[in-house]
């Protein structure tokens, strides 16, 4: 008796198939190195939350801003929270990579919200450039030195403001172009 043939191997993928593949592994090496990042981070947390660094620096005699001091005091639920996004992300991903349907819209929200995001955060780096400034007394600030640290300081802001933007518009432009990928009807028709 012979053996039944086996039907011929289709070895050439769609270009739609390769897309989602590569787009999911590399968002899963990402998703597994944002959360590597957020346990060290949580530990780091956790060590210097009982060093209490906020108030050795106060006792040194430095006025820390408000927004720095928010952030000391939500160090560990912001960390928290990195951590769940992460994993968040890593199951969307997974789940984009196993073709389900719930993966492709979980991956298009978190396209659309990182770079909403991007935007958002551009108003904090004059926030963050002006706690620095806060920290100097007026006094100084007048002074020669205090001036010259202060137009370092402005050049330094703009400079921010503007590779911020940039980075902002290109991520932006990256993740548009997934999302349109991610909607055409040949990726879209690999999902279930």
């Amino acid at each position: 008796m012979k053996a039944p043939e086996l039907p011929p191997v289709n070895t050439k993928r769609s270009s739609a198939e390769t897309f989602v593949d590569v787009t999911a592994k590399l968002s899963m090496v990402m998703a597994a190195l944002a959360i590597l990042w957020s346990l060290i981070q949580l530990v780091l947390v956790l060590a210097l939350g009982r060093l209490d660094m906020l108030g050795a620096m106060q006792d040194q005699g430095l006025s820390l801003p408000e927004a720095f001091q928010w952030f000391g005091r939500h160090a560990l639920s912001l960390t928290a929270l990195m951590l769940v996004v992460s994993v968040a992300f890593l199951a969307v991903s997974w789940a984009m990579f196993k073709r389900r349907e719930w993966g492709r819209l979980g991956f298009i929200v978190f396209l659309v919200l990182v770079a909403l995001l991007n935007f958002a955060g551009l108003p904090l780096i004059h926030s963050v450039f002006e706690s620095m400034r806060s920290m100097f007394p007026a006094e100084f600030l007048q002074s020669a030195q205090g001036m010259e640290m202060r137009a370092q300081l402005d050049s330094g802001l703009w400079m921010s403001l503007f590779s911020g933007a940039i980075t902002a518009i290109a991520f932006a432009a990256l993740h548009g172009w997934l999302v349109i990928k991610l909607r055409r009807p040949d990726v879209r028709a690999l999902f279930h």
